[in-house]
């Protein structure tokens, strides 16, 4: 621009497109470089490339022959897309029992004790809501005597205290027990290609109970808080 044109152009045109056109046109390279930018195909970069730049350009400074030494692109090995562990509820099944003892205790109001819960009394485990103590009847002991509204015998119940089973002599109401459904087992799943293997000893356990509990069912009615699949006395 000469000195009239600059003086003649107001200020919005002087950083309007006027303005811009002006400086297209300047002759100087630096402010040229500056204002509009210039050609990425000077530098070597193929703009007609079908993909990312980022692998063959490392910065526009350097030469072309250093473009080789870009690292190539991270593949993650195949031993890491290993199947991944199944939920965990569906591991509560594999749990002893004092295991899940643990976790009702040591999460209270937590999804944990709910599924430590569940799964004692799918083992024929029943909480005593007065004495707020889990309980059951163990086969093998002796049959328990009806009395109006439950049962008396020998229970088997869980001291949270010295932390393990005890045994004594009570009369258990059926209404002073928590009422839940049984739960079916969970089934496991295998990754594809992986060798399927038979049902474990504690599932076979499970199964059978499960078969026994509905073969009781289909003789006598269920009684509301009384220990299944178990031997009890003439109910």
């Amino acid at each position: 621009q000469t000195p009239a044109q600059q003086v003649l152009m107001s200020a919005a045109d002087r950083w309007g497109l006027l303005g811009l056109l002006a400086m297209i046109k300047n002759a100087d390279p630096d402010q040229a470089l500056l204002s509009v930018g210039t050609d990425l195909g000077t530098m070597g970069l193929d703009m007609q490339q079908q993909g990312s730049l980022y692998s063959t350009f490392i910065t526009p400074w350097a030469d072309s022959s250093a473009a080789h030494t870009v690292e190539p692109d991270f593949h993650l090995p195949g031993c890491y897309n290993v199947q991944p562990p199944p939920p965990g509820p569906g591991k509560a099944a594999a749990f002893s029992d004092e295991t899940l003892f643990f976790m009702f205790y040591s999460s209270p109001r937590d999804t944990l004790q709910e599924i430590a819960a569940q799964e004692l009394y799918n083992r024929n485990w029943r909480y005593h809501k007065e004495l707020r103590i889990w309980l059951t009847k163990e086969s093998g002991t002796a049959p328990s005597q009806k009395v109006p509204g439950g049962e008396q015998g020998t229970y088997t119940f869980w001291d949270p205290e010295n932390w393990g089973k005890e045994r004594k002599e009570m009369v258990v109401l059926y209404a002073d027990l928590e009422e839940k459904n049984l739960t079916a087992p969970p089934t496991a799943t295998f990754a594809p290609g992986s060798v399927q293997q038979g049902p474990s000893q504690l599932q076979q356990m499970q199964m059978g109970q499960m078969s026994q509990l509905s073969q009781l069912n289909q003789v006598q009615p269920q009684v509301r808080g009384a220990f299944q699949g178990v031997s009890m006395a003439a109910m």
